[in-house]
């Protein structure tokens, strides 16, 4: 089974999807036919009756074929992920990698205490041992078994060293919740970045690479996009090139009768917007005046 998608922190990239169990994909192998899933879930998907094709394309696939995909794997290891005990109150983020060492040792993980058997957070327990009463009837007892013991001096010391490890390890938990605290206040940035990056996200309309200007399909398609953000440009569009796309639209296209309506369109939903300079409205608007009188002369 693949990992939830509620322990990474932020949104993952969808080509890191076992399409079996629709979680991230742990220890990712291939097959022949290019598809990757979660090691045990193709395993199990292949142990059916007559069960020996890719899930995703049909494709012929036998277990002796599936390849381990190790950077799949180094890239999942890497992504940041939040603690498994982050409902007990762990804010602490990790790289996948270190999650499991950090479940070993993490405070806010539930543990058993040896002497009454309930579960407590581990920061917790030193404190409860202080409390739980089979504790107390054990040492209540030793106490008067001990009494005249010669000893019992020794015993005391030993018991007094102790005391002074638990003060220590008390402390010590102390620090990790300061350390829980600034961890805590580092995510919630982390979070509000991750916002406003999500914010920012291109617009699929928008493609950066497409030489707009060039082909008539090209008009209605820039106009929509400068319509849809008509007061606010995207940060990732460069005005300049949009504005000699436009141009291009102009000189190319406004003197065809078929593309007539579509520059016009192009032009006064440019000159509305808020994307240019004033020298590229004026531009503009002097491109509409030709069209406005080209249209009367005909």
């Amino acid at each position: 089974m693949g990992y939830g998608l509620h322990k990474f922190v932020g949104k993952v990239d969808p080509n890191l999807i076992c399409s079996i169990c629709v979680g991230v994909l742990e220890k990712a192998v291939t097959t022949i036919c290019g598809h990757s899933f979660c090691e045990d879930c193709l395993d199990k998907w292949l142990d059916r009756p007559q069960a020996r094709s890719c899930p995703s394309c049909r494709s012929h696939v036998l277990k002796v074929d599936l390849i381990p995909v190790h950077a799949l794997r180094g890239i999942v290891d890497g992504l940041s992920v939040h603690c498994d005990n982050s409902e007990n109150g762990c804010e602490m983020v990790m790289k996948l990698e270190k999650h499991q060492v950090h479940l070993e040792s993490c405070p806010y993980g539930m543990v058993e205490c040896k002497a009454c058997h309930s579960e407590v957070k581990r920061l917790d327990l030193v404190d409860h041992h202080e409390e739980c009463t089979v504790l107390q009837s054990l040492a209540a007892k030793m106490k008067g078994e001990l009494a005249n013991d010669p000893t019992t001096e020794s015993l005391y010391t030993l018991i007094a060293e102790l005391k002074i490890d638990l003060q220590n390890t008390k402390s010590k938990l102390f620090e990790s919740e300061n350390e829980v605290s600034r961890v805590g206040r580092q995510l919630k940035r982390m979070k509000l970045r991750m916002q406003i990056d999500d914010d920012l996200e291109y617009d699929p309309e928008w493609d950066p690479d497409y030489s707009y200007g060039y082909s008539p399909s090209s008009i209605a398609h820039l106009s929509s996009i400068i319509a849809k953000y008509l007061l606010n440009k995207p940060y990732y569009v460069d005005r300049n090139r949009v504005f000699n796309a436009v141009k291009r639209c102009h000189d190319y296209y406004h003197s065809y009768a078929s593309y007539y309506q579509d520059v016009h369109m192009l032009l006064a939903t440019a000159y509305a917007s808020n994307w240019f300079t004033e020298n590229q409205r004026s531009n503009f608007e002097c491109w509409l005046n030709n069209l406005t009188r080209q249209r009367f002369l005909r």
